[in-house]
């Protein structure tokens, strides 16, 4: 056994995949909740060194199927991407390529298809069954990395993204894809140096991008490290606005606090009476640092918290403010209301910081509710599920899965999302123990 603590406790992999039917359940599931619970994350094959790193790991898919108040099934599957084909000793028809090739961080439905995604790699197609497709880069458009954050604009369906290679070019892609698949447009943007982009976020006008102090370190590269950054003080750092429809590669940049951010939460415009945009604010999940002393995760003591930035378009200024000081990632909303005002949103708690896991909702209004899974469990992202397209803001299901790591046991949990701390609805038991995963979405039955 490794002595990586990536591959230790909570982040144990599991080393089959199975299927399962008819899944026991606590509680009564919601008739109305009816699809599949997706949620992917790092789950390496064989042994892996001591200085692994966690972002490293081969892409793993659960899923969960709820059907008409049952839990239907259960199955995993390994993405088989050509090194994991390989590892598994698959034949694959993939070729060996030079971009980072995993497929272990976010799991996305689009245009009718489903894509197991991974910062600076090209998307891998899978099926609802979780069979590997192949790789996808849009005929060709997507010429660089892709984000494993990409977000479809609820007005036009259309999906933006990001993407950036590991290497030393500084600059970030924007992309951006037609609701029925076909590529739109991509522009090139300058940075100050090559550095880590894992997520963004935009507004209905601009797409919000950093350049923050994680930069790209060629020494690491040479070493053969597949996360080649190292956290530099003193950077410049900066947030652009660009505008969607921009016909160039211009973008307005904003200094910025020495921080890193893994995700966005949600951003959204304010406006004067004539119509135009005089603020944009965007709720991320800031951190003091990242990679400062440990480079094989979020092993680093620098605490999550909840911050709003603000950029001041008639003063060229940004401010922050921290709302609220709990240890948490992973900030979701009701996806209807992407680059607009919301209200509602849900992050999770960390345990590695507080000892113990749970979900808190917030409800736009300075209020909050939590519930916790309790000392020793390990949560990740929650997904929330609207009771319908007309339903209101914030009305519908949250679903999360905890891992109780002394028991070795798993489980999903569904939630009333405006009374989440009356406890779950209903808990499903989960065949087989569920290592941290990343993130997930939910895909409605048709």
């Amino acid at each position: 056994m490794s002595t990586s603590p990536w591959v230790q406790g909570a982040y144990e992999p599991v080393v089959r995949e199975i299927e399962s039917f008819d899944l026991e359940v606590e509680g009564n599931i919601p008739p109305d909740l009816n699809g599949i619970l997706a949620r992917i994350g790092p789950n390496p094959i064989g042994e892996v060194p001591p200085d692994h790193n966690l972002f490293n790991g081969d892409g793993m898919v659960h899923s969960l199927t709820l059907k008409d108040g049952r839990a239907q099934s259960y199955r995993n599957r390994w993405v088989r991407t050509e090194p994991a084909a390989r590892k598994l000793g698959e034949e694959t028809v993939l070729e060996q390529i030079e971009h980072t090739d995993l497929a272990n961080t976010h799991i996305v439905p689009f245009a009718g298809s489903l894509y197991a995604l991974s910062e600076t790699s090209i998307p891998y197609k899978v099926n609802e069954k979780l069979e590997t497709l192949g790789r996808e880069d849009f005929s060709g458009f997507i010429d660089s990395g892709f984000t494993a954050h990409p977000h479809i604009d609820p007005a036009t369906g259309e999906m933006h993204a990001i993407g950036y290679d590991n290497n030393a070019d500084p600059s970030v892609t924007h992309y951006v894809i037609g609701a029925d698949g076909t590529p739109r447009r991509k522009h090139k943007i300058a940075l100050g140096s090559a550095n880590m982009l894992h997520d963004f976020a935009a507004t209905e006008t601009f797409a919000i991008i950093w350049d923050l102090p994680l930069l790209f370190d060629e020494e690491a590269a040479k070493r053969g490290s597949q996360v080649p950054y190292k956290w530099t003080p003193g950077y410049e750092a900066k947030v652009g606005l660009r505008r969607l429809d921009a016909a160039d590669a211009s973008i307005r940049w904003f200094d910025a606090p020495e921080a890193f951010i893994f995700h966005a939460v949600n951003a959204w415009e304010e406006r004067a009476e004539d119509g135009s945009v005089t603020r944009v604010h965007c709720d991320v999940i800031r951190r003091d640092s990242m990679f400062a002393s440990d480079s094989t995760g979020p092993g680093d003591m620098a605490i999550p918290q909840l911050y709003r930035w603000t950029m001041d378009l008639e003063t060229g200024r940004m401010s922050e403010e921290m709302l609220d000081p709990r240890a948490q990632e992973f900030g979701r909303i009701d996806e209807r209301y992407w680059g607009r005002k919301n209200r509602f949103s849900v992050t999770t708690e960390l345990f590695r910081f507080t000892g113990d896991t749970g979900i808190i909702v917030y409800d736009g209004n300075g209020g909050s509710q939590e519930w916790s899974f309790g000392k020793g469990a390990a949560t990740s992202e929650a997904v929330f599920v609207p009771h319908s397209e007309r339903a209101g803001e914030g009305e519908g299901y949250i679903l999360a899965t905890a891992t109780d790591v002394a028991k070795r046991a798993s489980k999903a949990a569904i939630f009333d999302a405006q009374n989440v701390q009356k406890g779950p609805l209903a808990e499903i038991k989960l065949p087989q123990r569920l290592p941290v995963t990343f993130h997930g979405s939910w895909l409605p039955a048709v």
